[in-house]
């Protein structure tokens, strides 16, 4: 496996993949300390610092979420290998939640036709892989507070924070 270290606004993140052919294993959200990250990287398994240009095209569009700009699921090089086909379902439905908007974790539930699923969806969320690109942040409680998010809650406030502000921003600001 491979890693590759960005940094943002937020933080510094990783994206670890395998290849060829490209595969990405997962994305780690922003960190105040690298320490931190880099102990994250160690505990998904052994790793070594690479990239390729799809990598540094996928850093470059988090970067540019992290002041903004929205980001586009990259499924061709997603590896979905371990989820089910249920826990895939619901990373899809989320994947369909607009740049400055949020749905509820029953949204979700009722839009892959299981209604009741409202905590499947929840704990399928909360080991998303592919955070940012696949917009978890964007999931929250029917009474609209945050819910859990593997980043802390405050990082998902903040994301929401960064979606609405950027969304309100008139063209071309």
């Amino acid at each position: 496996m491979h890693y590759h270290l960005f940094s943002t606004p937020f933080g510094h993140g990783a994206i670890l993949f395998e290849g060829p052919p490209l595969l990405i294993k997962r994305i780690l959200l922003p960190h105040a300390g690298s320490n931190l990250l880099k102990g994250r990287i160690q505990h998904a398994g052994p790793a070594t610092a690479g990239h390729t240009p799809e990598i540094l095209g996928l850093c470059r569009d988090i970067q540019a979420y992290f002041h903004g700009a929205p980001v586009q699921s990259p499924w061709k090089i997603l590896d979905l290998s371990g989820l089910t086909p249920l826990q895939r379902l619901v990373l899809k439905a989320v994947a369909t939640v607009a740049h400055g908007k949020t749905r509820t974790y029953g949204q979700i539930a009722a839009q892959i036709g299981r209604p009741r699923a409202c905590r499947f969806v929840g704990t399928t969320l909360a080991r998303n892989p592919f955070p940012v690109v696949i917009p978890c942040h964007r999931i929250v409680r029917a009474d609209g507070s945050p819910g859990g998010f593997a980043g802390g809650t405050e990082l998902k406030r903040r994301m929401l924070a960064l979606e609405e502000r950027s969304r309100c921003r008139p063209h071309g600001s």
